[in-house]
Parts: C-alpha cells; sequence; structure tokens
C-alpha cells in the first residue's frame, strides 16, 4: 500500500477517530492551527501555495514494536514501560500525483532535531511500521527554516526519496561517526535537562514519556544508521553482516540515558 492511502486512513476527532490530532488538507488545517510554529506556518503556506491539495497528518500515534529486530538488539527495556501508543510523529505531508505518492516526516526546530527525523523515520518505515511498504516515498527532515523544509517537498516531487535524504545527511554529518557523536552529545545534553525539568514537577509522567521517547530515537538512529551502510559492511566487516551488527548494538549501547525509575527519584527542586 502506498503512503498515500496509509496515511488518508487515519482518523483524526473530527472523523470519530483518535489515531491523530488532525488529517486532512493542509490549507485546513492552517486555517484552524492558531498556535502554528512561525518556521511551520510560512513553510506550509508555501506548499500550500504550489499544491493545494497537500495534506497533513498531525501528531501521529503509533505503538513501538517488541518484534522489531533492531528494538530487539537494541533493547532499551524502558521504551516498552510507556503504555498506549507513545510514539507521536510530529507531522506528515502527504500528496498524490499521477499515481505517484511523497510524504515528507517533519519535526519542528529543535536541538539535534534533524538526527530525531531520521529516528522517527526509521520507525515508521521499520518492518511492521505504518510505512515498512513505502520507505522509498518518504523523506525525514527538521524545519530549522522555511527555505529547508519548502526546498525538501520541491526536491521530493522530481528526485527520488533516497537521494534527497542523502542530500539532508550530508548537510548535517560528514559521516557516520559525525552522526553518532552527535546522538551521544544529544544524549548527554536530555540527561542534564530532564534532572532540572522533572525536579520542578509534580506530575513527571507526559515528560518522563518524552525523555524515553528521544533516547530511543537516538539509539535507533545510531544502530540502524551504522546498519544500512553498505561502506561500513564491506570495508570494516569484510561483508560479515554478524560483525555489523555486533558493532552496531555496542554503537548504540553507547547512548547514555536516565533509566525510567531513576527519573521518577529525581528529588524535587527546593523551594
Amino acid at each position: 500500500m502506498a503512503v498515500f492511502e496509509i496515511l488518508a486512513q487515519m482518523l483524526d476527532s473530527r472523523h470519530g477517530g483518535n489515531d491523530c490530532d488532525f488529517n486532512g488538507y493542509l490549507e485546513d488545517y492552517l486555517s484552524n492551527e492558531e498556535d502554528l510554529d512561525p518556521i511551520l506556518k510560512e513553510a506550509f503556506n508555501a506548499v500550500v501555495a504550489s499544491d493545494p491539495e497537500c495534506r497533513v497528518c498531525a501528531g501521529l500515534l503509533s505503538t513501538i514494536s517488541r518484534s522489531a529486530i533492531s528494538n530487539q538488539i537494541i533493547r532499551y527495556k524502558d521504551v516498552f514501560k510507556l503504555v498506549g501508543r507513545p510514539l507521536r510523529f510530529p507531522y506528515l505531508l502527504y500528496t498524490r500525483k499521477d499515481d505517484n505518492d511523497r510524504a515528507i516526516l517533519i519535526v519542528p526546530n529543535e536541538q539535534n532535531g534533524y538526527i530525531f527525523a531520521k529516528g522517527y523515520y526509521y520507525c515508521l518505515t521499520e518492518p511492521g511500521g505504518l510505512g515498512a511498504q513505502c520507505q522509498n516515498e518518504i523523506v525525514a527532515v527538521c524545519a530549522e527554516t522555511p527555505d529547508i523544509l519548502v526546498k525538501t517537498w520541491e526536491d521530493l516531487q522530481v528526485k527520488k526519496a533516497g537521494a534527497v535524504q542523502r542530500g539532508l545527511d550530508h548537510n548535517h554529518f560528514g559521516n557516520y561517526e559525525d552522526l553518532k557523536e552527535q546522538a551521544l552529545k544529544a544524549a548527554e545534553a536530555l540527561k542534564e535537562e530532564a534532572t532540572g525539568v522533572l525536579s520542578e514537577l509534580e506530575d513527571r509522567t507526559s515528560n518522563i514519556y518524552e525523555y524515553v521517547i528521544k533516547w530511543f530515537l537516538l539509539k535507533k538512529v545510531v544502530y540502524v544508521q551504522y546498519m544500512v551502510n553498505k561502506d561500513i559492511l564491506n570495508k570494516a566487516h569484510e561483508g560479515n553482516v554478524h560483525r555489523q551488527r555486533n558493532q552496531a548494538k555496542i554503537n548504540a549501547d553507547e547512548v547514555s540515558f536516565l533509566s525510567y525509575s531513576e527519573m521518577w527519584r529525581i528529588p524535587p527542586k527546593e523551594a
């Protein structure tokens, strides 16, 4: 099933469902969403101007697959303590032209947002994921500026998704080691942030969920990005997938985090 058909089936509250916050024409979303991030608002308006039929699925909810091989190997047990559908894809713009389906998975601008966007992409397109059969129709991007988002959308209409994604990768890191270094630093920064933020909260549940998901996405990227790199397979591991997988797991294990229980035990900030 193509990505347009998959996303079009997701129901929001207007249609008696709770799969997402909104699913429909991007133009309608812009008319109804008053607090939209300015970067997204400018970019979305530009997309609508070029493609009035473009649709958006915002806040799409998903479970985290226990059966996915990468999730089993990563063995980040805390993510399976989260109930319901804890994975929330921020935005998916999608369209169909001449029977060609295209979608971009968008993370709003934030520090290390592009790495998180790639993590979401790997979750969406993994075996058993909603987009498992259409990974070549989807590109992940962080909305750092309106121009980046609009250019990604325009490029996707005339280029293959893989080529567009590789171009974005090149803009954010030179090689896998650069990505890994960024991911490890992002994980450490989250630990420091979580300690401060959670100490000031009486009800920490939603924030703890968010931190667990972010560490999961970082581990996911570090693992999967290593595994999909054929140059690493051939040059570093002489074509031995087992050795590549072992090293990918070691790399993912380097992504540090605060455990679920540690976050609940952080003492409240003194008045």
